[in-house]
């Protein structure tokens, strides 16, 4: 348990100012306790404005005093702290240059400013947090989410019938996120990958209950007729059954493969990713748009602004591309900021080793879904927690932490090994 042995305790003195390790201890509870309330929020709570609050309420405070109570500060001098924040750093600088007259929707240089704080005190709150507490805190939070997505799901669920969904088959919203179909459509599909975690686990209480939130989540995405989520879905039970061991299982998984597709065509009319077939023309449209404005000013762009809409024929808040967005606002330079944080990310995962492991493997996987859904349903990325949060800054984040804190490990090891030891942090 946290704070029980006395290696913790000369751990936090170490790192915190102050003879009451048992008092910071208290502190990186509470931080980790936001952490997963604001992973559950995403879930469960039906506007974006209260994942926001839960956001200010639960995690601002307890990381602010951590950093004030912290006797070393290297962590934030390091590489991937640099690299996390360069985007949303040089999109708010941005909007120093953005014409007076521009945006549907006015914010100043302070707010954007703002965003970019709640950026860095949350790569500080996870730091911190995994700092102490090591992978085991990733994987319960893995655990907490199989449940409270189930949970989400079968209430998404009870609501589309109530409301007669089923007798139409109509795009299902779920309970959160404000029911927007694209954005909970994919907070399913991630949570059919969480699913493959707990079947993993020994506990056959965990088993059945990860396969029956793997079979909703994937009902839902169907219903839901979005594409990245349904490949998502689809690579779940592909993990699935790979974890099992099943070879009856795998079987049924390769014929489901070749009878889904069919029933989707009976059910809808089309084929899984070629249904609504008008998504691709407009998404083409609006890129093309997007790209005529970068031209416009492709070198720095034309400055960040809050809402710039794009007329085509009905009005859209953005391109639905994150490096698009990210292009006619800043333009080339924002474009390497962002590239930059990709191959931040790929360094992380460059070790094959780690793909096959649940931590970080499965957070690479959530990462390269969650960009996947940025470049065809987001917007630039400087915002308040919103779905744009849990597709790309969380696990990036975590991504980052973790490859932070293994470079600090071994750095220490090797002061070791060397006849020097030290607890000072390493910059990684």
């Amino acid at each position: 348990m946290f704070g029980s042995s006395s290696t913790d305790s000369t751990t936090l003195k170490s790192r915190y100012r102050g003879d009451n390790p048992r008092w910071i201890g208290g502190l990186l509870a509470f931080a980790s306790a936001g952490l997963l309330l604001m992973l559950c929020g995403f879930y469960l709570l039906p506007e974006v404005a209260r994942i926001q609050t839960t956001f200010y309420l639960t995690l601002l405070l307890p990381t602010l005093l951590l950093l004030g109570w912290r006797r070393d500060f290297g962590f934030l001098y390091s590489w991937q702290f640099a690299v996390f924040c360069g985007l949303p750093l040089l999109l708010a600088i941005s909007a120093l240059w953005a014409p007076a007259d521009g945006g549907d929707v006015r914010r100043d240089f302070p707010f954007y400013m703002k965003l970019v704080a709640y950026l860095a005190l949350f790569y500080c709150a996870l730091y911190l947090v995994l700092e102490h507490r090591g992978q085991a805190q990733l994987q319960r939070w893995l655990l907490w989410l199989i449940p409270v997505g189930t949970l989400s799901c079968i209430a998404s669920l009870v609501h589309y019938g109530l409301d007669g969904g089923f007798e139409h088959l109509r795009r299902i919203g779920g309970i959160s996120l404000d029911g927007d179909i694209d954005k909970t459509a994919m907070l399913y599909g991630f949570h059919s990958l969480f699913c493959c975690y707990g079947i993993s686990r020994n506990s056959r209480r965990w088993k059945l209950l990860s396969w029956s939130g793997l079979a909703i989540s994937c009902f839902y995405v169907l219903l839901s007729q979005t594409k990245v989520p349904i490949v998502m879905g689809a690579a779940a039970v592909v993990l699935a059954a790979l974890v099992s061991g099943s070879r009856m299982l795998r079987i049924a998984v390769a014929l489901a493969f070749v009878a889904a597709p069919l029933g989707y065509m009976v059910i809808f009319g089309d084929l899984p990713l070629m249904h609504r077939s008008t998504a691709y023309s407009i998404r083409l449209e609006l890129w093309g748009k997007a790209y005529n404005e970068f031209l416009q000013s492709p070198l720095i762009g034309s400055g960040m602004m809050y809402k710039w809409f794009l007329d085509m024929n009905v009005v859209l808040p953005h391109p639905h591309n994150y490096l698009l967005d990210i292009a006619r606002f800043s333009g080339l330079l924002g474009v390497a900021f962002a590239l930059a944080q990709l191959f931040a990310a790929a360094q992380a995962a460059r070790n094959p080793r780690d793909w096959f492991q649940w931590v970080p493997g499965l957070f690479i996987a959530w990462f390269g879904f969650g960009l996947l859904a940025m470049l065809v349903y987001a917007q630039q990325p400087l915002v308040r927690p919103s779905y744009i949060w849990f597709y790309y800054w969380i696990p990036l984040a975590v991504l980052l932490v973790l490859n932070q804190l293994s470079c600090a490990e071994r750095r220490r090891a090797a002061a070791t090994v060397a006849g020097t030891p030290t607890i000072a942090e390493s910059h990684g």
